[in-house]
């Protein structure tokens, strides 16, 4: 689905409502809230892990997110901006916590990361999040569980 190109200041304020209470259920560990929010047929792409990070948001993600929070049962996030552009909202994230268990290959050592994270979100007419495009270094991530 394309996005709307000219939106209403009403629905623009209503798509980054849409992104923030995203954000806020992931801070809260609420993946299934999270998964409200999004279209059935929503896609994700976590940026920096290539081909093998795009999948739908109720597949790939939510496995992804939960496997995530199981491993790091502190984890936290900050926003701090959202901003819109060409009918897309993005938000600044800064997203932190200690690694309990193993995650994604990577052993636990007890390490903490704390790592900015690029939100870009795209909405249906219907205020549902069609499309959740993420992008961080993931270098600096896993050097920071590692070392």
């Amino acid at each position: 689905m394309q996005p709307i190109k000219k939106l209403s200041p009403t629905l623009m304020s209503a798509w980054k409502n849409v992104c923030l209470d995203f954000m806020s259920a992931y801070q809260e560990h609420k993946i299934d809230e999270m998964m409200s929010l999004c279209d059935p047929d929503a896609t994700v792409q976590f940026q920096p892990l290539g081909d093998d990070g795009k999948g739908t948001v109720h597949g790939f993600g939510k496995e992804l997110w939960s496997a995530l929070l199981l491993s790091f049962p502190d984890l936290d996030n900050t926003v701090h901006s959202v901003t819109m552009d060409e009918g897309k909202v993005q938000c600044q994230v800064s997203i932190r916590g200690t690694q309990e268990r193993p995650f994604a290959g990577i052993a636990s050592k007890g390490n903490t990361f704390d790592s900015g994270h690029i939100f870009v979100f795209t909405l249906t007419g219907e205020h549902k999040i069609d499309h959740i495009r993420i992008q961080w270094d993931h270098e600096d991530f896993v050097r920071q569980l590692v070392t």
